[in-house]
């Protein structure tokens, strides 16, 4: 009879414990399942910002053949306007008449 008891208070304390312990799983697969849904979310937010990258190192390359394109034309054009000063120097230059 006490065999029995003892057996029987070793059953009830094991059932304790796996509830307890079923419990903690369950609460660990809750975590689990928070951390996944926050983690494909930033997954998401991470490949839209390696898109605005993508997208900004893009412009940025555009503006800077752009810039090289308008340094050229400037470089023409200072290159004209000292022709023409120049010109413009030869023409009023007058030759004595002999």
């Amino acid at each position: 009879m006490w065999f029995c008891m003892q057996i029987m208070k070793e059953r009830d304390i094991v059932g304790a414990q796996l509830i307890r312990r079923n419990d903690e799983v369950t609460l660990l697969y809750e975590k689990i399942k928070v951390i996944e849904m926050a983690t494909h979310k930033a997954e998401g937010h991470y490949k839209e910002r390696l898109k605005d990258i993508r997208l900004l190192k893009l412009e940025i390359r555009r503006l800077r053949c752009r810039n090289n394109t308008l340094e050229k034309k400037n470089q023409t054009s200072d290159d004209l306007r000292l022709g023409l000063s120049y010109s413009a120097d030869a023409a009023s230059y007058v030759l004595p008449i002999r």
